[in-house]
């Protein structure tokens, strides 16, 4: 056998931006005679071999041949091999591969198996890498038999790369296109605003102050759906994003604002959240760094959604382009457009508060995120689990899709992060709403810590703490009774009846807590006893935060927060959401009471780990019940002894501020199974499904259907009898 030595070969390259041609960086024919720079592994024979004129490699048995070369300049290359072969049985191949990763992950160029074996025909085949500009690991090909008789024979041959030549700059949001006037005609597709595959490492280091402005004149918008007629006569700033003015700090290629999740405007459409960027350099954009920002715009005083991107450049001392911008998803049912245009945008350089512990506390974040896989990986990895049942476009229309996702196994699979122009380029950055989500996470969770802080708050009475529903002639309501939604006040038993009177009242509306309280007390009369008949009303968990507001700051003095003090600084925190997760939508006033019942907003992540310390965890952290565990299983439906009221019909209850639907039907048994869930206006479902898997989705055409995931789940993975069955 011949020892082939293995060497690392340089290959420097300078790619002309005018060429339109491959370049050969690499070409081995053998034709030389020797095969220097080849090192060789595993079991068999390797040796060059002629026919007919022609030299080549031979392999045998499970021989391997390994080459390292280190090239520098492309950020594409193709490569190409030859092999023909003899005596390959089933289970045998002749394999060509590439790896630009030290060998962590090969890329395929040519694999020939049985049939392909007459000893003669050569057969070609050719890959595309991605290899590092500079400074990266050398490219390895590797040249290998698997198979196990010594007659088990490859031929190798004509093993070449070529670089291939990048244009001079991009096509669409160009450095002239930033740098000048023109006028953005159309959204683009959502690759634009993303970090390509032949990006350089950015030579900026973003520490200072960046302020966006959009002048009218630069804004476009195409209204898409107004069902509440706000296009008839618009608000001040309807058609244009809020100016900002942040600071932003770097980690690597991420840009990180200083203030994260909701942020109040003086638009009076919208308010405004800011999540971390990237910043890169590209070929053609005249000495300019490259950045790209998500942001979402989110309607005054409500919770619907609009996730947008904006993108510049930026040199480093601190020149920058005008800025791309263009929203073009969302998660709203009566308000959906598309927005776009240019905008004024000038970076600071200085310096920033606390920004180590900024850059520190982002770092972690994204070390503690969960396992994240793409859906597309579901069915590999639990083979037998019918992953076409999660997100079904026969349950819920594609383009009404925002994400989803199923958390299995302590991994978060997620899917969507589609919008009407490809796929959004901060998948992990997308904020969803949580709209009546926030029954169960705010006021149920709520009130759950609350409980476990003050075993007397659950049979509290609202008049004590409510003077406004105390004049309105509220007795006997306790916490629970509006935790339940059981007051016992209501107009109409009717699905929604009563939630549309509010809509038509202006509760959602009105913008300060003297307002929304006082309609919130006044609007149903007393029909029943409190406990007795479920209705449902936003107001009565408006009405339970403004009460959980005051019996809190009587035991913890006057600046205590339900929100701050019951989730986010001893849950949120210590189950590593993101900042997003830590502002709540609350009343525009000195008083600053959060909604309770709608209005928080999180990302994918949050909602993930959120599920898994509710179902899996049951309401502990490393070990330790931060909640009224006992009220948590009866929300689950895993106390037999307080399972809720019906709500509306038999299949459905409601307990503790979390749903249940009887899926015993379907699963076709004979005797019910309750699956807890919780659900958001418009199109939002979070399924705790009783055998430890979570599946959640969010959407906004008014479906509500995942009986397919039940069924799937179950059939994958069957669930534990319950104990109300």
């Amino acid at each position: 056998m011949r020892i082939i030595f293995m060497v690392f070969v340089c290959i420097a390259v300078l790619l002309l931006a005018s060429s339109a041609h491959a370049q050969m960086l690499f070409n081995e024919d053998f034709q030389d005679g020797n095969a220097d720079g080849w090192q060789s592994a595993g079991k068999g024979d390797i040796r060059l071999t002629t026919y007919a004129d022609n030299v080549s490699m031979r392999l045998t048995r499970s021989a391997s041949a390994l080459i390292g070369l280190r090239i520098e300049g492309p950020s594409q290359v193709r490569i190409s091999a030859t092999f023909a072969a003899m005596n390959l049985e089933k289970n045998d191949f002749c394999i060509a591969e590439a790896s630009a990763d030290s060998g962590t992950n090969w890329t395929e160029i040519l694999r020939l198996e049985d049939g392909a074996d007459d000893g003669l025909t050569l057969h070609k085949g050719a890959a595309i890498l991605a290899t590092k500009v500079k400074g990266g690991p050398p490219l390895l090909i590797r040249l290998r038999v698997s198979g196990n008789n010594k007659d088990d024979t490859c031929w190798a041959d004509n093993i070449s790369i070529d670089a291939i030549a990048e244009p001079a700059s991009r096509a669409q949001l160009s450095a002239a296109f930033l740098t000048g006037t023109d006028d953005l005609l159309l959204p683009l597709p959502m690759h634009v605003y993303a970090t390509p595959d032949n990006a350089h490492p950015p030579t900026v280091k973003i520490k200072g102050r960046l302020s966006f402005h959009v002048p009218a004149k630069t804004a476009q918008m195409k209204v898409l759906r107004d069902r509440f007629g706000f296009t008839d006569n618009p608000v001040k700033g309807l058609g244009t994003p809020p100016d900002f003015d942040i600071g932003f700090v770097q980690v690597g290629e991420r840009i990180i604002p200083t203030k994260r999740g909701l942020i109040r405007t003086d638009n009076e459409a919208w308010d405004i959240m800011i999540e971390p960027g990237r910043i890169w350099r590209e070929d053609g954009d005249m000495g300019f760094n490259r950045a790209a920002i998500p942001f979402t715009l989110q309607e005054r005083n409500a919770n619907c959604t609009h996730n947008g991107v904006l993108s510049f450049l930026v040199k480093p001392d601190g020149q920058t382009s005008r800025a791309a911008y263009q929203i073009v998803s969302e998660t709203c049912i009566y308000f959906q457009y598309d927005m776009w245009g240019t905008g004024n945008i000038t970076y600071s350089p200085g310096a920033i508060k606390n920004a180590d512990q900024l850059s520190l506390a982002f770092s972690q974040e994204q070390q503690n995120k969960l396992p994240t896989r793409p859906i597309s990986a579901l069915a590999t990895d639990h083979p037998g689990l019918d992953a076409s049942a999660f997100g079904s476009p026969a349950d819920v229309s594609p383009e009404a899709m925002t994400t989803f996702g199923v958390l299995i196994d302590g991994v978060h699979y997620r899917g969507g992060c589609e919008t009407r122009y490809g796929r959004y380029p901060f998948c992990e950055n997308l904020i969803i709403p949580s709209y009546s989500l926030a029954k169960s996470i705010f006021a149920g969770l709520g009130m759950m810590r609350l409980q476990k802080l003050y075993p007397e708050a659950e049979t509290a009475l609202i008049e004590t703490y409510v003077p406004e529903c105390a004049r309105q002639g509220w007795k006997n309501v306790s916490f629970g009774n509006a935790l339940d939604m059981t007051t016992g006040r209501y107009t109409s038993t009717k699905s929604e009846a009563d939630e549309n009177a509010a809509v038509q009242d202006g509760f959602f509306i009105v913008s300060t807590h003297q307002k929304k309280i006082n309609r919130a007390c006044s609007l149903y009369p007393q029909n029943s006893k409190p406990g007795t008949k479920w209705v449902y009303h936003t107001t009565d968990h408006y009405i339970l935060g403004t009460a959980m507001q005051g019996f809190l700051r009587q035991r913890m003095g006057a600046e205590a927060d339900i929100y701050r003090d019951l989730l986010v600084d001893p849950i949120w925190k210590k189950l590593n959401l993101s900042p997003v997760s830590y502002k709540t939508r609350r009343t525009r006033d000195a008083l600053n009471q959060p909604y309770v019942g709608w209005g928080l907003s999180f990302l994918p992540d949050d909602l993930a780990k959120i599920t898994q310390f509710i179902a899996l965890d049951h309401g502990q952290i490393n070990g330790t019940d931060t909640i009224d565990t006992h009220a948590l299983r009866a929300a689950l439906q895993m106390d037999a002894a307080d399972p809720g009221l019906f709500a509306p019909g038999k299949d459905f209850r409601y307990n503790n501020g979390f749903w249940a639907w009887d899926a015993g039907s379907v699963l076709k048994q004979n005797h019910p199974v309750w699956v807890a869930f919780m659900s958001g206006f418009g199109g939002i479902s979070v399924v705790l499904l009783p055998n430890n898997i979570v599946y959640y989705y969010v959407s906004d055409n008014n479906e509500y259907a995942w009986a397919k995931a039940v069924i799937a789940a179950n059939a994958y993975r069957p669930f534990p009898k319950g104990p109300s069955q």
